[in-house]
């Protein structure tokens, strides 16, 4: 960790955070009551997501790669757990993250080119959601938003840390910036996304 590395993740704690709040607020809503915003919101997280995870699909093998240089992995040779975890997370993730890709893709270049064909949620299931991209049809749950986010968010604690530590060997713990990035644990959402009040919490999110 260095001063340049520290700088550069407030807007990566920033983006994760939110997203957090995102996926949380989704867990509580009624999917069918609620359409408008839960397709939008769903969309919103799925546009964000690369920027947290720097990955790519690699035409010439035919399968998904990190992108090195790309987003936090420019400090992979100071960090040196980033790259391996960046690659568990995609190596456990990657049929998802291959759906991500496909839905973002189409979204950022022809935003009628995908069709929403169904959604739901129920006493059994948070959420899910049903999309016809190009005559294919491309579905995500809440249980593989929660799998994805869950392994982010404890890396991203490792992070924030690192940056605890730096800002205390380096005397700048009381500096403003220091005390903001890390005044919360990223793990902590997990107890959330973990918990039986999960739906509970997420329609206390919902405006009234």
């Amino acid at each position: 960790m260095n001063i340049k590395i520290a700088n550069s993740l407030f807007g990566y704690f920033e983006t994760l955070y939110y997203l957090n709040q995102k996926l949380i607020k989704l867990c509580g809503v009624n999917v069918i009551d609620d359409f408008e915003f839960c397709g939008k919101e769903v969309l919103d997280i799925i546009q964000e997501l690369p920027r947290i995870i720097p990955y790519s699909f690699n035409g010439k093998k035919q399968k998904l790669e990190l992108k090195d240089g790309n987003g936090l992995l420019e400090y992979s040779d100071n960090i040196v757990y980033l790259k391996n975890d960046y690659e568990q997370i995609l190596l456990n993730n990657y049929d998802f993250l291959d759906k991500i890709r496909v839905i973002r893709n189409t979204y950022q270049h022809k935003m009628h080119g995908i069709n929403h064909k169904s959604s739901g949620s129920g006493s059994l299931s948070l959420f899910d959601f049903d999309f016809d991209i190009n005559g294919k049809e491309v579905e995500v749950c809440a249980g593989s938003f929660i799998k994805l986010f869950k392994e982010l968010n404890i890396l991203f604690s490792k992070l924030s840390k690192d940056v605890s530590k730096y800002a205390y060997e380096n005397g700048k713990d009381d500096y403003a910036y220091y005390r903001r990035i890390t005044r919360f644990e990223f793990i902590d959402f997990n107890k959330l996304y973990e918990s039986n009040l999960l739906r509970t919490f997420g329609q206390f999110m919902k405006r009234f």
